[in-house]
């Protein structure tokens, strides 16, 4: 029987993960966030580079404030797993965080605060 592909992170709770956003690509270490239900949040850093968004897109911040922001479509990766394509990435705040649409491909598990481990 085939060994099924896994990736490890012993980075908790963060993973490796590489975008795509026109021809623009970024590999880098993502917070993952079962509570943000888009696919890739990226920092606002980046918006100067991307040009024009594909979009604006409403979202519901932790502390309940609700924001406008741009969004492009593009591709995620979680490093040694197939991309997810297409995904909707947003430029907000100063932190990489991996939502609900990427993760809910995959088996994730916890492993006691130590390490992520993600399956197909």
């Amino acid at each position: 029987m085939a060994r099924s592909q896994q990736v490890t992170s012993n980075e908790y709770p963060y993973l490796p993960v590489r975008f795509g956003i026109r021809d623009h690509v970024g590999d880098e270490s993502a917070l993952l966030d079962t509570g943000f239900t888009g696919s890739l949040a990226i920092p606002a850093s980046w918006r100067n580079r991307l040009g024009r968004p594909d979009g604006w897109g409403r979202w519901r911040l932790a502390d309940g404030s609700i924001i406008h922001a741009p969004i492009y479509l593009g591709s995620v990766e979680i490093i040694g797993l197939p991309p997810v394509q297409p995904a909707t990435i947003v430029v907000v705040g100063n932190e990489y965080i991996l939502g609900r649409r990427v993760l809910d491909r995959f088996e994730i598990t916890f492993d006691h605060g130590q390490r992520v481990i993600v399956r197909p």
